[in-house]
């Protein structure tokens, strides 16, 4: 019959019902001169039918299907309940009736009153049956739709009943290929069976489970999958599962291609540490010895330990560049004064002066955080003047600042800046900046430059969590 409450206000009328019923009893029982057994009797029917009619118009809005049915079926009981009550009182003022009429009247109010029980009791399996229904179909045109990662609903037993046109590209098994089998086909290993079966059960007993495997597709190729397993319940009933799995082969491989350049990069900081810097050694130490003996020389001996010491702390830089540009695996608490401190009481500080405000905790790795600001602060001096003023501070909570009032640095070039071997000094390596950024990037962090209060260089670094962001 469709939603009847959509169209007629089925509360009101099973309420005015029953309303009416209970009127009529009271009536009745006020028109009599007393009121005894034979009346109660008779007007009980009409108060049990009128509070059944009142509870249904309260409940009955709730069911969008068989509300007619109820309400007929609850009119029907009234009618028939009301009149055993007139029968009954017909013959106690002696009105003369058939002897049957009593009976056929109390059956049919009990058979009426049944019905309308009964019919409240199927419109409700019906509305859950047909609510089912309506969430099978949405689940699946939403999965028909879906594209570009698997997405399969499996009922309770684990068989798949719906299999996406995504899922259909990314593992080359079709929808009439694995409807009505397990997932175990996608799974690598020998023991595929049994992992399909523990994570249906963890499915079930945590709602999700989160699915990061090698996964197989039809023709034997092996793609990275990450993704859920979810179970779906209504009213603590399996209806089934859900799976989402996007292919991540790409990001993947890109991790694994960034792991390999890292090992790399370890490597060559190795070769660069003990082949270069040992023969390095050697030189100095023996360049300085020389110069006490060789007085006539001492200019260009000093000349060649100069390029010596320069081609250390070049070899020095390169090992911190290639070390720091990884990401940061454990972030920790660091007191952002402490470490400003611990930074400028490690570098050639000249005549230089250092201002900061309060300064936060934040999250991050202190030795790389040090090892930033002592670049940034020797940046500044070197560019600056030994008697540069350099100050730190915080950039309304998005992050920190370095800042200077040396003589700046052009806008065309404040992108340049950053590349590894850019200088404007003599005695600079070229790779100061370069290793800030690799630092920054590594905790995933974004830097630029600007111009700063004073009409010098300001270095800002956006994206850092301080100890309030992730403390409740």
């Amino acid at each position: 019959m469709g939603r009847y409450d959509d169209l007629v206000p089925a509360r009101l009328i099973l309420s005015a019902l029953g309303v009416g019923a209970i009127g009529v009893a009271v009536w009745h029982a006020s028109t009599v001169p007393t009121i005894d057994a034979l009346l109660v009797v008779a007007l009980a029917p009409l108060f049990v039918a009128g509070g059944l009619l009142v509870s249904l118009g309260a409940r009955v809005r709730t069911i969008p299907t068989g509300s007619a049915r109820v309400a007929a079926w609850s009119l029907a009981a009234a009618v028939a309940v009301g009149g055993v009550a007139d029968l009954v009182l017909a013959r106690e003022y002696g009105v003369t009736l058939p002897g049957s009429a009593v009976v056929v009247a109390t059956v049919a109010a009990v058979g009426a009153g049944a019905g309308a029980v009964g019919g409240f009791l199927t419109a409700r399996q019906e509305t859950a049956a047909v609510e089912a229904r309506r969430r099978a179909a949405r689940t699946d045109r939403f999965i028909a739709k879906a594209d570009g990662f698997i997405l399969a609903r499996l009922d309770p037993e684990g068989y798949i009943d719906t299999w996406s046109d995504g899922a259909a590209r990314v593992t080359g098994y079709g929808a009439d290929e694995v409807r009505g089998s397990r997932v175990t086909g996608l799974y690598t290993g020998e023991d595929a069976d049994e992992e399909v079966k523990t994570h249906l059960q963890r499915a079930l007993r945590t709602d999700a489970v989160d699915l990061d495997r090698t996964f197989e597709r039809r023709d034997g190729e092996r793609f990275h999958g990450s993704g859920i397993l979810s179970a779906i319940q209504h009213d603590d009933q399996l209806d089934g599962y859900l799976l989402l799995l996007a292919d991540r082969t790409d990001e993947q491989a890109h991790r694994e291609q960034l792991e390999r350049r890292n090992s790399q990069l370890e490597a060559f900081a190795s070769v660069v540490s003990h082949d270069l810097r040992n023969p390095l050694n050697v030189a100095i130490g023996s360049i300085g010895m020389a110069k006490k003996k060789e007085e006539d020389n001492r200019s260009q001996l000093e000349a060649a330990e100069a390029a010596l010491e320069r081609m250390e702390q070049l070899i020095e830089d390169v090992l911190t560049l290639a070390r720091q540009g990884k990401d940061v695996d454990e972030f920790e608490r660091v007191d952002l004064e402490e470490t400003v401190q611990l930074a400028w009481g490690t570098i050639d500080q000249r005549q230089a002066r250092l201002e900061y405000d309060d300064l936060p905790a934040i999250t991050a790795d202190g030795e790389r955080l040090r090892r930033l600001f002592e670049n940034l602060f020797r940046n500044a001096i070197e560019h600056g003047g030994d008697d540069v003023d350099i100050t730190v501070g915080m950039l309304d909570g998005e992050g920190f600042y370095v800042a200077d009032d040396g003589p700046g640095i052009p806008e065309h070039k404040r992108e340049e800046i950053f590349g590894a071997g850019y200088t404007t000094g003599d005695e600079g390596t070229g790779l100061g900046l370069a290793i800030v950024r690799s630092i920054v990037e590594a905790h995933g962090w974004d830097i630029s430059a600007a111009k700063s209060a004073g009409g010098g260089a300001k270095f800002e670094m956006r994206g850092v969590q301080t100890l309030a962001d992730v403390e409740p």
